[in-house]
């Protein structure tokens, strides 16, 4: 399996982060669709891992209110200056500068978002940490972009090109899920050959989390 380029990756997002939202507005709605697969309720926390300018922040920390919490952690310190000036709407929201692999949750998570984290995603040390962490049966959602189908050359030529910018490991980049379907129980995806979005859900068995 190729690693992901963390140094070319940090260096990236540190030129793209003042225009970062304003280039993704058009993923938006999945963005909200991915949140809402998590069903969070008041007063669970959840882990927006990889949470890069903090886009999500503001719906996941509604979703489980005053009661709840909110982690979020990233390797780019200018885009987790980015998130830091989200409303937090009255829930605690702790940003953290880390990465996947080394990253220490202060607190156990019951959901974990990943939304447009192909990198990390590809990171079996990365997510052996976080689920390590997280509540045995912890619901996760994903999403990011993949491949169109195989004869959508041109198509799928577009995507490679375009997301340079954004993804150094384009290893699996037709099924970025695949890791995330070995390691998750109950694990779903929903997706199909003509569009360049996913959704992926599972839950975190007891034997990875090693939280009671």
């Amino acid at each position: 399996m190729t690693a992901a380029d963390l140094d070319r990756a940090v260096a990236h997002y540190r030129e793209l982060a003042p225009r970062y939202d304003h280039y993704t507005r058009r993923i938006n709605r999945i963005r909200e669709r991915t949140i809402a697969a998590l069903a969070l309720q008041r007063g669970e926390t959840v882990l927006d891992a990889g949470c890069g300018t903090g886009w999500c922040l503001p719906a996941l920390a509604e979703a489980v209110g005053g009661t709840g919490r909110v982690i979020a952690f990233d390797p780019s310190p200018e885009m987790l200056a980015r998130a830091q000036e989200r409303p937090a709407a009255g829930t605690p929201i702790e940003l953290l500068h880390a990465t996947g692999e080394d990253v220490l949750l202060p607190a156990a998570p019951d959901a974990i978002l990943f939304s447009y984290t192909h990198d990390l995603i590809r990171s079996r040390a990365a997510l052996e940490n976080l689920f390590r962490q997280a509540r045995p049966g912890a619901r996760v959602a994903a999403t990011s972009t993949k491949l169109y189908a195989r004869w959508l050359l041109p198509a799928n030529w577009y995507l490679r090109a375009t997301h340079r910018a954004y993804i150094t490991n384009f290893e699996s980049f037709a099924s970025p899920w695949s890791l995330l379907s070995q390691m998750l129980e109950d694990f779903r995806v929903e997706t199909h050959g003509l569009t360049q979005h996913y959704v992926a859900t599972g839950r975190v068995p007891a034997a990875s989390a090693q939280v009671a």
